[in-house]
């Protein structure tokens, strides 16, 4: 899974490759150490049914759903993210 990054202008690129493991494309140095520490970092939801919902921890890079959960997240740091598709695949044609 890969995202577009955008706060106005382009900001580069972040795609899950496997747990632990996001690759980032950004030209700028400090925006890409953000990024590598916000992807590493642990955060928390809601998980489960609503009559007994729990609160779930993990890292962001933990998992293409966590990572996905994370990159929508960046809304909160006023980020535009486009999602685009399975990288794998697209590179393969």
């Amino acid at each position: 899974m890969k995202f577009e990054i955008e706060n106005g202008d382009y900001v580069g690129t972040a795609e899950w490759q496997a747990p632990g493991q996001v690759a980032l494309d950004m030209s700028n140095d400090s925006q890409r150490a953000w990024f590598e520490r916000f992807f590493a970092e642990e955060t928390s939801h809601m998980s489960g049914p609503v009559d007994c919902a729990e609160m779930t921890h993990e890292r962001r890079d933990a998992s293409q759903e966590a990572f996905q959960r994370a990159a929508y997240d960046l809304a909160a740091y006023a980020y535009a993210v486009k999602a685009m598709g399975d990288a794998r695949r697209q590179n393969s044609r």
